[in-house]
């Protein structure tokens, strides 16, 4: 049994490695940042980790009308976490928005780094899930507030 850690950084393509080496030994400043965000979740009492890179994420909730709805997204990063309760957990990327995933693993904790893209746009449904917008179905954007 472990914790797992899930961070997903949102890179900053305006960001230049050259200038903080020249100026500022290598850091980012307040206007040269390396990403716009970064987001980190963490698991207690992880069993398990699965990776799966070209898996099928099943998009689930309900429209303001009350209406349930579930969609197939293809073509995305899958991980799945096996808990010691026996609950599953999943984050799950779109391929095209990962510019790099990074394990490291110990005994006591395992950490997986997500980059995304800067010029992919996407949504984050919920914490974990970052979908492609072209990857949203049609169906469910005819719902989407403007």
């Amino acid at each position: 049994m472990f914790t797992f850690s899930f961070t997903c950084a949102h890179l900053n393509d305006l960001f230049s490695q050259e200038l903080a080496d020249k100026h500022h030994a290598g850091e980012e400043t307040a206007d040269n940042h390396r990403y716009h965000w970064e987001d980190e979740l963490e698991v207690q009492e992880v069993l398990r980790v699965n990776i799966t890179e070209d898996g099928v994420y099943s998009l689930r909730g309900t429209l303001g009308s009350g209406t349930d709805f579930s969609y197939e997204i293809g073509r995305v990063t899958l991980i799945n976490l096996t808990l010691l309760a026996g609950k599953e957990v999943q984050f799950a990327i779109s391929n095209q928005l990962l510019n790099s995933i990074k394990q490291t693993n110990d005994v006591e904790r395992q950490n997986i780094r997500v980059e995304l893209k800067d010029n992919e746009p996407f949504i984050n449904p919920i914490p974990g899930v970052y979908i492609a917008n072209h990857d949203v179905p049609n169906e469910l954007l005819t719902h989407a507030p403007n």
